[in-house]
């Protein structure tokens, strides 16, 4: 008798540490639409500047709107260096986020080989706080991705990517970024990129929570400083004086 009731107290015991242990562990469904245009400059400079908004508590929330500006400059066709700057206007406040990379990558056939150590530097107010405190964070983020050209239009890639909390106590990892997505140019210069993002994040205390993210990109490539070039040369083309039909007259 003893036995049962040791067993059914060990049996009622495994029961609430396991119901804790699912309530410790949440899960969350965001969307991130958004939409960029890319410039391709002379001289091997890239600016992009992009939108996104982000749906989250399963998709049913609006949490704000996120604005970014990029820089890249190609130092040849393995290594880029990279900086950018994010705005988020979201519901806890106002973040900016600055960041600073560099990119390396080879060619095996159709794959592409990708790593992409990074620090961001990010400041915050939240709403509410009338202190105007500024919260600050520093991340070390090294990326690392697979792409693989499926054919002219497709492209299937795939990236893992930590980030390393840096603080006066060491380091650790906050959250493991990882996703899978493709890009599509249904037409010239432009793709749509749908993708899809696992993100277990470590930084809550009591409870560790993981985002599935589905996102979709829209994106614009454009190269202003060809377009105007071609431009100059047509109308060039068109303002040169005609040559005489009977060769240069006066003749030398």
């Amino acid at each position: 008798m003893k036995f049962k009731t040791r067993s059914g107290y060990m049996l009622i015991g495994w029961l609430l540490s396991s119901l804790v242990a699912f309530a410790q562990n949440q899960t969350d469904f965001q969307v991130w639409p958004g939409v960029s245009l890319e410039l391709d400059l002379p001289k091997k400079w890239l600016v992009t500047v992009q939108y996104r908004s982000r749906f989250i508590d399963n998709a049913t929330y609006y949490k704000g709107s996120y604005l970014f500006g990029a820089v890249e400059y190609e130092f040849n066709k393995h290594v880029k260096a990279i900086t950018n700057y994010r705005l988020a206007l979201v519901d806890e406040g106002v973040y900016h986020r600055y960041f600073l990379g560099v990119a390396a990558k080879a060619k095996v056939g159709d794959f592409t080989l990708m790593v992409r150590p990074a620090i961001q530097y990010q400041s915050q107010r939240f709403t509410g706080d009338d202190e105007i405190r500024t919260d600050t964070d520093t991340y070390f983020r090294p990326r690392f991705t697979v792409k693989y050209k499926l054919n002219k239009k497709w492209d299937v890639y795939t990236y893992s990517e930590p980030f390393f909390a840096i603080t006066n106590k060491g380091t650790k990892i906050d959250n493991i970024q990882s996703s899978i997505g493709l890009k599509y140019e249904y037409l010239k210069n432009q793709r749509l990129n749908p993708y899809f993002i696992w993100q277990p994040d470590y930084s809550h205390k009591k409870y560790q929570l993981t985002n599935y993210i589905a996102g979709l990109d829209m994106e614009f490539s454009l190269k202003p400083f060809k377009y105007f070039k071609k431009k100059k040369k047509a109308a060039d083309k068109k303002s040169a004086p005609k040559p005489h039909p009977q060769g240069q007259w006066p003749p030398n």
